[in-house]
């Protein structure tokens, strides 16, 4: 975090100073014989010097010019804003694009990333007050808030929806009906992937009970349980889909769009206390028009080979990684929200799916207890959105 320290500039006011002269006046060629008393000298004397008197200026001389005091810049608002990886992320990219090219300053924000190992970390990191704004997932927070009463809203749409995912299984199988009877790696018994898979499989003709689950929470793991020859097939997330399907494995199917979209499937985006947001709207306006300004540009063509310059140090990504990444996330599905706004049918998704895991009860909470879009209005208005 950077703090910046305000100096006031003193401004002295230097006058010139005023020299007075006066006239000295002589009398004595009309004055009378020395030897005669100096009755009414002095009086007749002082009359010249009181004419002398009247002769200086009767107002101060001008001072030098000066400058106006400069206004005091305004401090800058600072937001510390917890994030899985410190947000060094293909997925952060807007985030990132705002800090490498001076928007969040331009709005005379500082935002401070902070590195995470998890969504639901990050929801405890504002639940704590220990952050402003930052990454909690739309699922971690709606638990956390409906468990335990936690203050906490989405304070803007980031994500589209759900990141992409692939099916990736055995050479063998290349069709979803093949996978009857088989064994199929997921995240966890109540882990997004679950869902995931069960909405790709049931549009594939396939019940649930059709295929057996294993479980490893990340995808390196489930990968690692594929070659092996442990399973038949998994869902896995870039990189390791890509380097699966160049290792001969069959790319089945993929989530994004064709399952899902912003529309039945919200992504979220930051999170808040809601007191702290309605004590802040300047600093959540300031990020909101921040961020949609750094979307824009990775959205524009013409910015493609700078997108590259700035994220390939950051990620120790190859142009080859950065490309797919690109032609994905920006050409063939927009990963991120243009205008910050999250759709209502979009959260109700996501509450439908915490259900369907076992997470929630019925009858569910309406889905705008979940956000507020307060401040994205406010954003886009000034931004002529």
């Amino acid at each position: 975090m950077f703090q910046f320290l305000i100096h006031p500039m003193n401004h002295r006011q230097r006058a010139l100073p005023m020299v007075c002269a006066a006239a000295v006046v002589l009398a004595s060629a009309c004055a009378p014989a020395p030897s005669a008393p100096p009755t009414s000298a002095p009086v007749k004397d002082a009359a010249p010097a009181k004419d002398a008197q009247a002769a200086k200026p009767t107002s101060a001389p001008a001072a030098a010019p000066t400058t106006a005091p400069a206004p005091k810049p305004a401090a800058k608002k600072t937001i510390t804003y917890p994030a899985v990886g410190g947000g060094i992320l293909w997925s952060f990219a807007p985030n990132l694009i705002a800090q490498a090219k001076g928007m969040f300053d331009a709005e005379n924000l500082d935002v401070n990333f902070v590195a995470l190992q998890s969504s639901a970390e990050g929801c405890q990191n504002l639940i704590a007050r220990a952050a402003e704004m930052g990454q909690c997932s739309l699922n971690d927070m709606v638990q956390v808030v409906e468990t335990s009463g936690a203050p906490l809203i989405e304070v803007m749409g980031f994500s589209s929806t759900s990141i992409q995912y692939a099916i990736m299984a055995k050479k063998e199988i290349t069709s979803w009906p093949q996978l009857k009877g088989k064994t199929v790696m997921v995240g966890g018994p109540k882990d997004n992937t679950v869902f995931f898979y069960r909405t790709m499989a049931r549009a594939n003709g396939l019940q649930d009970n059709d295929y057996d689950f294993q479980f490893a929470g990340a995808s390196a793991a489930r990968y690692a349980a594929l070659k092996s020859g442990a399973i038949d097939a998994t869902i896995l997330t870039d990189p390791f889909d890509f380097q699966a399907e160049q290792d001969g494995f069959t790319k089945l199917d993929v989530l994004l769009p064709k399952y899902l979209n912003e529309n039945t499937y919200s992504g979220g985006g930051p999170a808040a206390r809601r007191d702290w947001a309605n004590d802040h709207p300047d600093e959540i306006v300031s990020f909101v028009r921040a961020v949609n300004k750094a979307t824009a540009w990775v959205y524009d063509p013409a910015n493609k080979q700078e997108l590259f310059a700035i994220m390939g140090p950051k990620l120790n990504a190859t142009p080859e990684n950065l490309e797919r990444s690109y032609q994905r996330d920006v050409v063939d599905f927009k990963a991120w929200s243009v205008d910050g706004r999250i759709k209502e049918s979009g959260v109700q998704g996501v509450l439908n799916s915490i259900l369907e895991l076992g997470n929630l009860n019925a009858p569910l909470p309406p889905p705008t207890k979940f956000y507020d879009m307060t401040w994205v209005e406010r954003a886009n208005q000034t931004s002529g959105r």
